[in-house]
């Protein structure tokens, strides 16, 4: 009996290794352009939008033409993308990776053939990306009241056609790939015809009330997937778009319609509120990364958000913004060089008031930010106050030939590079940099003060707040 037993619990513990052992998915591919040495980045996350900043790199070494790339495996879907480093502008464009799923493609003169037992699922993604692409090419959006109905009636066309190329496919696919891609293809029309109304938030008042006018007469077309709900009675989101569709559908009922001013703390209440299980914790979270520069922030909501927050990930980020927004908090040090290659330190301007302006060449909000930067330079060109400008260009001499059109950055910021790395750079992640232009103030004893408005005003009472 007792070798019996032993051989049983010898047998449980061998299943238990076995069970243990962490799976891998490969991600497989021949492109014609690759080299030897070449290197393929592949990066996969299980979100989209700005939840999507939370992701898994890996990377890989071409030989000759082929990749071949390792990474965890996921009980859950994930987005996964692929780069070639010495062709940045061509890239297999982000795909839904199903459990279970390996990733087999060919790419060669442009097009793309995918392989293997998984690639059903790919070719129907891709076929889906192609049809919405020839509506987007075919069909110029018209943002006027007058194109409203215009423009829903083609948003429902396309949903309508990808719908069908989808039920077409579904025996190839599996059942559960096909309902989450469906609906996230019902969403994402939804989300589109939001997007026509939440852009007028930024028009001229006339043109919004325009915009609302053509709404109420037209709320049938606006909803023509009624039976759409984007997250169960448990909370489990419907669709990898629930939380874009849920903030954009809000900005439109409690702001637009109601004529009221977007209000953070509002728009956390509700969805604090509202909502319950995982699409709560990705609705915080992503508000909250979505809206990490705005002044409005207030600590407290992060707070009390982390209260309903259970997922590691999710935690991390919102401790990361919470120390960003706290006043007080000691600003880390970085080093960068400057336009002569020399390298600056956070640290060497210890003693005087600093203005962290980060961007980037092609940035419109950067070049637009730039003028009210250039006032306040002059203003307190004799103050104890650098101004220091931080490119994320790619290219040194994109940054170069860019710093000489005194476009973004003047000559009397210090002026300086984040070597060719870009958002990948450690400065970009210390100061949890997603959005452009980025400005933060650091006071003299180099810790970061209360974000400030991005306007004139605003800049200049934070400055001058700091200077006494």
């Amino acid at each position: 009996m007792k070798k019996i037993t032993l051989v049983i619990f010898i047998w449980v513990l061998f299943c238990v290794q076995l069970f243990a052992v962490e799976h891998k998915v490969r991600i497989s591919g021949y492109v014609d352009f690759l080299k030897d040495g070449d290197t393929v980045t592949v990066t996969v996350s299980p979100y989209t939008g700005k939840l999507s900043e939370i992701k898994t790199t890996f990377k890989g070494i071409a030989r000759g033409n082929e990749f071949s790339v390792e990474i965890t495996g996921s009980e859950s879907p994930r987005f996964i993308e692929a780069r070639f480093s010495k062709v940045p502008g061509i890239a297999l464009a982000s795909k839904l990776l199903f459990p279970g799923d390996d990733l087999a493609f060919r790419l060669d003169r442009g097009k793309t053939v995918f392989y293997g037992p998984s690639a059903g699922r790919f070719e129907v993604q891709q076929g889906i990306q192609e049809l919405s692409k020839a509506f987007r090419l075919r069909y110029s959006a018209v943002y006027a009241p007058e194109a409203l109905p215009a423009a829903f009636s083609l948003i429902d066309s396309c949903t309508t056609i990808c719908l069908d190329n989808l039920q077409n496919r579904k025996q190839d696919i599996g059942n559960f790939a096909f309902l989450l891609l469906r609906n996230n293809l019902i969403s994402g029309g939804m989300i589109s015809k939001l997007a026509y109304l939440t852009d007028r938030f930024y028009k001229p008042l006339k043109e919004q009330e325009g915009v609302i006018s053509v709404y109420r007469n037209r709320s049938k077309e606006m909803k023509s997937f009624p039976q759409f709900v984007p997250a169960n009675n448990r909370g489990v989101p419907a669709s990898s778009f629930s939380c874009e569709l849920i903030y954009q559908q809000y900005l439109v009922d409690s702001c637009i319609m109601k004529g009221k001013k977007f209000s953070l703390h509002d728009c956390y209440q509700f969805e604090s509120l509202h909502f319950n299980g995982e699409i709560r914790e990705q609705l915080l979270t992503e508000l909250f990364m979505r809206k990490r520069n705005n002044p409005e922030l207030k600590v407290s909501d992060i707070d009390d958000a982390l209260v309903y927050i259970s997922n590691p990930g999710f935690r991390s980020e919102l401790e990361k913004i919470k120390s960003l927004n706290m006043a007080g908090t000691i600003a880390p040090e970085f080093v960068l060089t400057d336009i002569n290659n020399n390298p600056v330190k956070l640290s060497d301007f210890r003693g005087k008031l600093m203005v962290l302006d980060f961007w980037f060449t092609g940035c419109g909000a950067c070049k637009g930010l730039a003028p009210t930067l250039f006032k306040l330079e002059k203003k307190y060109e004799h103050s104890p106050v650098v101004f220091i400008s931080v490119s994320i260009d790619k290219s040194r001499e994109q940054w170069l030939a860019t710093l000489k059109t005194n476009d973004y950055a003047s000559p009397l910021a210090v002026r300086l590079y984040t070597e060719g790395k870009g958002e990948e750079h450690e400065v970009i992640k210390k100061f949890s940099v997603h959005g452009y232009p980025t400005v933060l103030l650091i006071d003299k004893e180099g810790r970061f003060c209360p974000k400030a408005a991005l306007n004139e005003q605003g800049l200049s009472d934070m400055i001058d707040r700091f200077l006494k």
